[in-house]
């Protein structure tokens, strides 16, 4: 399984919604060498890295649209370590107060607005939103340390936001059980 293609297929499906809900998406630029490969489950990833960018394309969206400068992309970096492999996913859509910091791995917090109080008529089978349910971080990470890696975010208010998504490539993770 190569990161690269996964990270590049997971930016293609979120960057679909963004198009759909704003009309327009910033661009994504993806770093590293597409040839890598490594064992992982691909759905997991997937889900991951679509998360990480879903949130970044929704920042950097909502901080540009109504500025006629240009919104910067959202950049992926897949770095091949002896450990770990790490895909960091970064933007400038005006990162995260210290005070949102602490509430983001909660489930069922988000900062946008929750998409099944917008709309009382909206068909539940096929709605897809940019987002409001507040699972993407917290499930992220929970796949992430299930499989011996981990899901960090470290934000800069005012500028941006970067996640730090770990993934183990040792094979020697416990399957975390009580």
């Amino acid at each position: 399984m190569s990161p690269v293609e996964v990270a590049r297929s997971a930016s293609e499906d979120a960057r679909s919604i963004c198009l759909r809900e704003y009309g327009s998406a910033p661009d994504v630029n993806i770093y590293g060498d597409p040839n890598f490969t490594f064992p992982y489950v691909p759905t997991h990833l997937h889900l991951m890295v679509f998360e990480l960018v879903k949130n970044s394309l929704r920042a950097v969206q909502e901080q540009y649209m109504d500025s006629d400068k240009v919104a910067p992309p959202v950049r992926i970096i897949v770095a091949d370590g002896l450990e770990d492999v790490t895909i960091k996913v970064s933007d400038e859509g005006g990162g995260i107060s210290r005070s949102g910091l602490s509430k983001m791995f909660t489930y069922l917090y988000s900062t946008a607005k929750n998409p099944l109080d917008e709309q009382s008529e909206i068909d539940l089978d096929t709605a897809t939103t940019m987002a409001g349910y507040g699972y993407g971080l917290p499930i992220s990470r929970l796949y992430a340390r299930y499989f011996g890696g981990d899901l960090q975010i470290i934000s800069m208010e005012g500028y941006g936001t970067e996640a730090y998504l770990h993934l183990s490539r040792l094979g020697d993770s416990q399957e975390p059980l009580p």
